[in-house]
This record gives C-alpha cells, sequence and structure tokens, in this order.
C-alpha cells in the first residue's frame, strides 16, 4: 500500500507584521475590512433597532384610538413558525371607513372574528395600526437586544482602529 505525503507549500505564509501567521498582526488593509464589515453590521442592527422603536414612538405619541372589528386574520408562515395578524376595521373621526392589517400578531383563539377591539393608528397614514393593548404595553426588548448588538458591533469596529504599539527589540 503506498502512502502519499503532500509536498511542502513553496510559499508559507510570511510570519511578519503584515502576515496572518499565527501570532501576527493583522495588515492595514485586513484591519479596514473587519472596521467596515463590523461597523456595517453595527448599522444594520442600529437602523433596525431605531425603525422598530421609531414605530411605537410615532403611535405612541400621535396616535389616535378607535374602536375597531377584526375582520379576519392574514397567516404569515415562516420556516419555524406561523404569525396570524389581525385585519382591522375602523372609522376615523373624519369618518373615512379604513381596513388595515395589525403591526403585531395575535392568536385567533384569544381574539376571535367580530370581536371589537381599542386600536391605535396613525392620523397621516391610518393602515399603520396595532391594538392599544400592544401599544400601552411598549416597545418591548427586541429594539433594546439590536441596540445593545449595534453597540458592540461598534466597540469591536473600534479595537481594530488602536494602532499597534511599537515593538521593543531586545
Amino acid at each position: 500500500m503506498a502512502v502519499t505525503v503532500p509536498a511542502p507549500n513553496p510559499r508559507p505564509a510570511p510570519a511578519g507584521r503584515g502576515g496572518h501567521a499565527r501570532g501576527a498582526t493583522p495588515s492595514r488593509t485586513s484591519r479596514w475590512i473587519y472596521v467596515v464589515f463590523l461597523g456595517g453590521l453595527g448599522a444594520l442592527f442600529a437602523w433596525h433597532a431605531w425603525s422598530q422603536a421609531n414605530a411605537y414612538w410615532a403611535l405612541d405619541t400621535h396616535g389616535q384610538r378607535a374602536e375597531a372589528v377584526i375582520l379576519r386574520y392574514e397567516e404569515v408562515r415562516g420556516r419555524r413558525s406561523t404569525s396570524w395578524y389581525p385585519v382591522f376595521q375602523f372609522a376615523t373621526p373624519e369618518g373615512l371607513r379604513v381596513e388595515a392589517t395589525s403591526g403585531v400578531p395575535a392568536e385567533p383563539a384569544a381574539w376571535p372574528r367580530g370581536r371589537r377591539v381599542i386600536v391605535v393608528y396613525e392620523p397621516g397614514n391610518p393602515t399603520h395600526v396595532r391594538p392599544a393593548a400592544a401599544v400601552d404595553a411598549g416597545p418591548g426588548v427586541t429594539p433594546w437586544i439590536l441596540g445593545l448588538m449595534a453597540f458592540v458591533m461598534f466597540a469591536l469596529a473600534s479595537v481594530f482602529l488602536i494602532p499597534d504599539r511599537p515593538r521593543k527589540i531586545h
């Protein structure tokens, strides 16, 4: 039985400042790649945190309350779960009849069709509607978690901006 031994690498990884050999510091170019990648992730997390918190704040500060009827549910299937979003029908003080899907899922068994509920909607965009109970409960933990992840990504990106210490020659 013959054993095949791979040939040695003719160009081993450089073992210095610019190489990626074990123990070597990353080069300036790879540092900027890390900064851009981690900074981009931080910006993405921050944007999602802000958009979720802003949707809540818009309804909390400027929202109008109205009595609505649950007409039906829209089913959204994910890979691992299914969510049901109620479709509300309500009238604005101006007499406009609005039919809008909630931004918050609900359990159809707990909130049956035909049930009357108090909703909060945006006067400038009445299709942006949520149950008043969901608005009163607050934005939840998701914006806080996304904000924390954004902070961690920005902190990690800033680590790569720290200049190298000069090496002591013995």
